[in-house]
């Protein structure tokens, strides 16, 4: 995947030196520790365990901390992570809208997109695809572009029950990012590399 990078929009991912990726809570100091010489920390936690534990994170790290956007935006001085997967709506909007809120604070997290949706969807969630899922549907079916969520998608029926299928390529991927650049987004983290 070829996503364009810059001084100015730095695409950081979880092999990078420059990033230390924490998907479960742990100890300020033991996550200071391990941080080590990396630039940025994205603790990519539903939930911490407690706020005294954020609030001190955000203290030591400051804006090298890099917060999803329940958590960020209560605490103003750490980068705020915007999903780049949307279900509804315009991802180009969402972005404008979140750069205007927390202004060279949003970092796209580029997550790859792959989900199944049985239609009507009032939920806006979806069931996650496998690779190999997400193939066999490509194999079976046409799939187009969706300008408004800037990714692909599917449709079919099984029996009397619909089906929308939205996924992202490296192309996606790649615009995705640069509508986020354009946003004003202060660059992109690509969390893990088995799903990109």
């Amino acid at each position: 995947m070829v996503i364009e990078t810059s001084p100015s929009f730095p695409v950081l991912t979880a092999q990078s030196p420059l990033l230390l990726v924490s998907q479960t809570p742990e100890d300020p100091e033991g996550l200071i520790r391990n941080a080590g010489t990396a630039a940025f920390v994205a603790a990519l936690w539903e939930q911490p365990e407690t706020q005294e534990q954020l609030t001190s994170l955000a203290e030591r790290l400051g804006p090298r901390l890099l917060l999803p956007e329940q958590w960020g935006q209560v605490l103003p001085q750490c980068g705020v992570l915007i999903s780049s997967s949307v279900s509804g709506g315009s991802l180009s909007q969402r972005l404008k809208e979140a750069a205007q809120a927390a202004p060279r604070r949003c970092w796209l997290m580029l997550e790859w997109l792959a989900m199944d949706f049985t239609l009507p969807c009032p939920s806006g969630t979806g069931t996650a695809l496998q690779r190999e899922q997400l193939s066999t549907l490509l194999d079976a079916y046409p799939s187009f572009f969706d300008e408004d969520l800037s990714c692909q998608y599917l449709h079919f029926a099984d029996g009397n029950t619909f089906h929308m299928v939205l996924y992202d390529t490296a192309d996606t991927l790649a615009r995705k990012a640069a509508l986020a650049r354009e946003a004003g987004f202060a660059g992109a983290v690509i969390p893990g590399s088995s799903a990109l």
